[in-house]
């Protein structure tokens, strides 16, 4: 949602309530809960997050040892 910059007060009031009431509002909530417990597992003991650190550290590591 954008507002514009000559907005008037009612028309934010009006978007406000939408997405704190509204199906607008319902949809982007449960989108944000989605995204936050995706964010947990990545960044989890097994997520994908931690498993690409920790195979990007090995990388350098073994790379600095094929070097010297």
């Amino acid at each position: 949602m954008e507002i514009d910059k000559n907005v008037k007060r009612d028309e934010v009031e009006k978007i406000i309530r939408e997405m704190m009431d509204g199906d607008k509002g319902k949809e982007v909530k449960k989108k944000a809960s989605e995204w936050k417990i995706l964010a947990e597992e990545a960044t989890g003991i097994e997520g994908s997050s931690s498993l690409n650190l920790d195979k990007l550290v090995k990388d350098v590591l073994l790379s600095n040892y094929s070097v010297n």
